[in-house]
């Protein structure tokens, strides 16, 4: 019998420490549906913003995984290029809805606002005066394989849209210049990539075929003070950081002007390409794209022609 009692006992306290954690649970449950902003804090700070919003802006979540929530009360305002920003030119101000402290930049803002929970922050932001965006002119540029012997040119056609996803790459866009139908990847348009942080950017798709260039033309660009080139591969295809590097060669006016080397783990970079000096007369600019080994080489850039209003030291979002 006493030793029946004594597993009585130690069958007591075994649901001691089950009892415990459904107590902590249910007052964990508590905090967070209390730390959690209703529907009508959001649509009340989303108002806030969309009476005093202006197309150079951006509105961005923090943290960052409450932009869907942003998009769905604000998206319809946002521009695919203030959505997905390939660089921080033509941004006059940037719109933060956030919550639990969170936030996207150190400085103090030039407005800000609390509704139950959801704080709104504005910051006026120095940026370059945008003339010229090449992913938004993709469909007027000329595109065509550079062969030893010949080019081949690349038609603009409406064809099937892909969704993309896992493992199989950004959106391919039903309007698209396509250059072999044999490779479904052998594309060029404008899409939306994730780079290595799982930030989207708007970009030209362009996947290198090899050492023979694949080659974007654009004619009657007018330049500023810089052309700012950005590039990466996406997401899915740079994690993993064993494959050959992508080179984009950018030529203005047949003079090359700049060679960015992407390798895999440098995410979202570029460069700057200073133009005021070329900037009397439209040019005609190409951006060519090769590897040594082009598998998986989900390589997108975006170029943006600017002129200069930003003061020294302020940085890119």
């Amino acid at each position: 019998m006493a030793e029946a009692g004594r597993n009585l006992g130690l069958a007591a306290w075994v649901w001691v420490p089950i009892a415990a954690l459904a107590v902590f649970e249910l007052v964990a449950h508590s905090l967070i549906v209390a730390a959690t902003p209703s529907d009508e804090s959001w649509e009340a700070a989303a108002a806030f913003v969309r009476a005093r919003y202006q197309p150079s802006d951006r509105i961005v979540g923090a943290p960052a995984w409450v932009d869907p929530i942003v998009r769905n009360q604000l998206g319809d305002l946002l521009s695919l290029r203030m959505a997905a920003p390939p660089d921080a030119a033509g941004i006059d101000r940037l719109w933060e809805l956030s919550i639990r402290g969170a936030g996207s930049r150190d400085e103090p803002p030039a407005l800000e606002q609390e509704f139950d929970g959801v704080h709104v922050r504005m910051w006026s932001l120095p940026a370059d005066e945008l003339i010229y965006d090449f992913v938004e002119e993709i469909s007027g540029a000329k595109v065509e394989l550079v062969g030893a012997e010949r080019s081949t040119a690349c038609p603009w056609l409406t064809e099937r849209p892909m969704p993309g996803g896992l493992e199989r790459g950004p959106m391919t866009p039903r309007k698209r210049f396509v250059c072999d139908p044999r490779r479904p990847w052998l594309w060029v348009a404008a899409t939306v990539v994730a780079d290595l942080e799982l930030r989207p950017r708007r970009c030209i798709w362009q996947h290198p075929v090899g050492l023979e260039p694949v080659r974007v033309t654009f004619t009657d660009v007018p330049l500023g003070d810089r052309l700012l080139i950005r590039g990466g591969i996406d997401y899915q295809a740079e994690r993993r950081r064993v494959h050959a590097p992508v080179t984009l060669r950018v030529w203005i006016n047949d003079q090359m002007a700049a060679e960015l080397v992407h390798e895999d783990g440098d995410g979202w970079s570029g460069l700057d390409i200073h133009t005021s000096e070329l900037a009397r007369e439209p040019a005609t600019v190409r951006f060519e794209t090769t590897a040594d080994d082009p598998g998986s080489r989900l390589f997108c850039w975006s170029a943006s022609s600017v002129r200069n209003r930003r003061s020294e030291g302020a940085r890119d979002e």
